[in-house]
């Protein structure tokens, strides 16, 4: 018996810029067996399939026809999910949909969890796996709790589970009972919402018919919302697969620039004792960066303050020219109430743009409210989303005030 069967489901993949072959790339080396079951579509998928099908004895194509008239909680996208999984031959499935992947980096993690437990004496029924929710493009990722921080991603073929509602997770047969899964540090990395925003608008006008009907009146004017707050800049690679898309999409992913920083001319580090090298490694990258400013930009001063009279001394500054000062607050998650409250009123009249940093991810939306940008250091479910590794959080500030590192 085979040990690993991957699958998929795709309809319409040309149409809608699913990216299928970089899907079916990235997790075919862990397999051995990949099942994609290509939906009868109207846009050539077919034709584009058995082409990459054409380039591995692995990869098995079945075809399925749609029910149209399932427009109701997603339930037709599980329902092809499951088709796919019917066809699976191997003890353990991995699952992916047409716009998510898997680094290269990772495919060992995953490959010996599975190898590991197929050994137990009473294995689990799955895995799940972290997950990155790109938004907007491929440099930034969704941290709030709605954009799930993992997800079952492996199962055993004979736990009886099956694709669940709108195809995201799964449930066992009997009593739709949730199935006993262990997370694994590998992710999924999740490319529904870093598509081209002209094929985004096509793609959400089109897709939430599955969810509410052909009537649906659901905003497809904006491909993405403006907000930042709940982003997070993307620090590491991504799947080799995807690195041609990764390329091209650079013309509309968001970048540090778009949070011009050419007309300040005081950024203040507001410092405590345990995030002192922070702040200078911070000020260095921000010195760098922005150092490269045109010649008629006013010069930048970069002042670091570990104390309340360094914040007195650099204060009066700030607000005589409020318009162009910023502010990093490395205590914005630990410093007590009272003393938040006394500060607000200082910060809140010497900066215009100020950036808060939460390395544990645990901010309040009422302390939120009142910076422009928040540093996030991991998913608002910390215990099963991403972490953003230490190392990383100077250039993360760094970017909230447009230097491009």
């Amino acid at each position: 018996m085979l040990l690993t069967s991957g699958f998929t489901f795709i309809r319409n993949a040309v149409k809608f810029d699913f990216p299928i072959k970089e899907c079916i790339d990235s997790m075919l080396p862990i397999v051995d067996e990949l099942v994609v079951n290509v939906g009868l579509s109207d846009d050539g998928t077919e034709a584009l399939v058995a082409g990459i099908a054409a380039r591995s004895s692995k990869i098995r194509v079945i075809n399925s026809v749609w029910d149209d008239s399932k427009t109701s909680e997603g339930l037709v996208l599980s329902e092809q999910t499951n088709i796919a999984l019917d066809a699976c031959r191997g003890k353990w499935c991995l699952y992916l949909q047409a716009d998510e992947a898997l680094h290269e980096n990772e495919h060992r993690v995953i490959a010996r969890a599975i190898e590991t437990e197929d050994r137990s004496l009473i294995p689990v029924d799955g895995f799940r796996l972290r997950y990155f929710h790109f938004y907007g493009g491929y440099s930034m990722i969704q941290r709030p709790w709605n954009w799930y921080p993992s997800e079952i991603r492996v199962i055993r073929r004979d736990s009886g589970a099956r694709s669940f509602g709108d195809a995201q997770t799964f449930r066992l047969r009997a009593g739709d009972r949730v199935p006993r899964s262990r997370l694994i540090d590998a992710h999924v990395y999740h490319y529904g919402h870093a598509r081209a925003p002209e094929v985004m608008q096509k793609k959400i006008a089109y897709f939430h018919r599955f969810w509410h009907g052909d009537a649906h009146s659901m905003n497809s004017g904006r491909a993405y919302a403006d907000g930042a707050k709940n982003l997070v800049w993307f620090w590491g690679t991504h799947p080799i697969s995807y690195l041609d898309r990764v390329r091209k999409g650079a013309a509309w992913s968001r970048r540090p620039s778009e949070f011009d920083a050419r007309k300040l001319e005081r950024i203040v580090i507001l410092a405590g004792k345990l995030t002192g090298s922070l702040a200078e490694e911070a000020r260095s990258l921000l010195e760098v960066h922005l150092s490269k400013r045109s010649e008629t930009a006013a010069p930048l001063r970069i002042f670091v303050c570990r104390g309340f009279f360094d914040w007195i001394r650099v204060l009066g500054g700030c607000v005589i020219k409020r318009g162009r000062s910023a502010l990093i607050d490395l205590g914005a998650e630990t410093r007590p109430l009272p003393l938040f409250l006394v500060w607000l009123s200082d910060a809140l009249f010497g900066f215009t743009r100020r950036v808060a940093h939460a390395p544990a991810g645990k901010l309040s939306r009422f302390r939120a409210f009142f910076y422009n940008f928040v540093s996030w250091g991991a998913h608002e479910r910390t215990s099963e989303g991403f972490r953003v590794p230490e190392a990383q959080h100077a250039r993360q500030l760094a970017r909230w005030l447009g230097a491009d590192c």
